[in-house]
């Protein structure tokens, strides 16, 4: 029993020994470190030789996209790698002491900004929370993040089975090429598999980066480099097909009810009348969550507001065809309309029976005018309706 107190005492005393050993080490390291290190200077060997900084980007979530706005909202993390010349110690000197965290604001860290940033351009913010990994040969690592909102252009042609491809753009201002160079890391950019989150109206299909080079504005002959990520996303049609697409077909079939009601029922202009204003109101809807652009414009919009055309058609004619009932069957057309309907009336007189033929060849009526206009309404709502499903299902089709 007392043998295993002693044992117990001298590895607790050795223990002890071993941790003030190492945090002696330590900070002896960082005092040597640190007194001979300027932070402004770039950490490389010679001035012809640029230091090489690679960064990776991980999405850890996308928080949306704002298509109104045109803005993408991520939680995002960088993981940003170079070797400081400067900032290296001797490993046979201090064993214990093989990496350790130093403060962003002790060291040189890469001016990058992400110019296309709405806010928090500068990814180096010199926060007090903020640490750099570093190992005893000089590599360094670092991991910024943010919640990132940057400008994205929205194409909403093909809405709701559209595609989108935003970038994210780092670049460094202050250091030109002959400092350091930007270039994407192993891999570029990629999903953080322990943090990820999937959105519920976009899906994240493909992550790409490529560095660029651009030169400075007032001197054409010095070269600045950057990288740029791009994120493409699709989104999840499922609930727009619901909401938007199901109601809009229903409001297109009702339209056909114009053709099956009497024009002798006095609701039968009101019903057309409740389409038409009912249409407005749902494109009115639709364009509240679209861009507020010119540049393109969705299908579907185009779509909605044809049906405004046809359902305004449908009043006209329908109010037409009331005025026509209303007229005396004693009274005859005007000249100008009788010329404008005798080509019709002629083509159908042709597969009718030619006895009949004479009979109906000089008795044009208001009769035959209400007639014709219903017909050209019935024809007009049934071609709308198997060209819009027609165009709808082929879309479909393709994505």
């Amino acid at each position: 029993m007392e043998y295993g107190l002693i044992f117990f005492l001298l590895f607790s005393i050795i223990t002890i020994l071993n941790g003030y050993e190492y945090y002696d080490d330590m900070r002896a390291v960082k005092q040597q470190m640190l007194r001979k290190y300027n932070v402004d200077a770039v950490p490389k060997s010679s001035s012809n030789v640029s230091l090489v900084v690679n960064a990776t980007l991980y999405v850890m979530a996308l928080s949306g996209l704002d298509e109104k706005h045109q803005i993408l909202s991520m939680s995002v993390f960088w993981v940003i790698r170079w070797q400081d010349v400067i900032f290296k110690w001797d490993n046979t000197k201090y064993k214990n002491v093989k990496e350790m965290t130093v403060k962003v604001r002790d060291l040189w860290v890469p001016d990058v900004f992400v110019v296309n940033a709405l806010k928090d351009m500068r990814v180096s913010r010199l926060d007090e929370n903020e640490y750099v990994n570093a190992l005893s040969d000089g590599h360094m690592t670092w991991y910024p993040s943010t919640e990132l909102m940057t400008s994205c252009s929205v194409d909403i042609s093909k809405y709701p089975f559209d595609i989108q491809v935003c970038s994210i753009r780092i670049e460094s201002w202050y250091h030109n090429s002959k400092h350091f160079v930007l270039k994407p890391g192993n891999p570029g950019i990629d999903f953080s598999e322990s943090h990820f989150l999937e959105n519920g109206e976009w899906k994240v299909t493909n992550l790409t980066s490529f560095a660029y080079n651009y030169t400075d504005y007032l001197d054409n002959t010095t070269f600045y480099t950057g990288i740029k990520y791009l994120i493409t996303l699709k989104r999840r049609s499922s609930y727009h097909l619901l909401t938007t697409g199901f109601p809009f077909f229903i409001l297109m079939f009702l339209n056909t009810l114009s053709v099956i009601i009497p024009t002798e029922c006095g609701e039968k202009l009101g019903f057309c009348m409740a389409q038409f204003l009912t249409v407005i109101v749902f494109l009115t809807l639709v364009a509240q969550s679209m861009p507020v652009s010119s540049l393109t414009i969705s299908h579907f919009t185009l779509v909605i507001a044809s049906q405004i055309l046809i359902s305004g058609f449908s009043t006209l004619i329908v109010a037409v065809s009331i005025y026509f009932q209303n007229k005396s069957e004693n009274k005859k057309p005007p000249l100008f309309l009788q010329i404008l309907l005798t080509p019709i009336l002629y083509l159908q007189n042709v597969t009718k029976n030619p006895e009949k033929e004479e009979i109906e060849e000089h008795t044009i009526t208001w009769k035959h005018f209400d007639e014709r206009v219903n017909c050209i309404l019935r024809v007009v709502l049934f071609f709308n309706i198997g060209v819009s499903v027609s165009l709808y299902a082929i879309f479909v089709l393709i994505n």
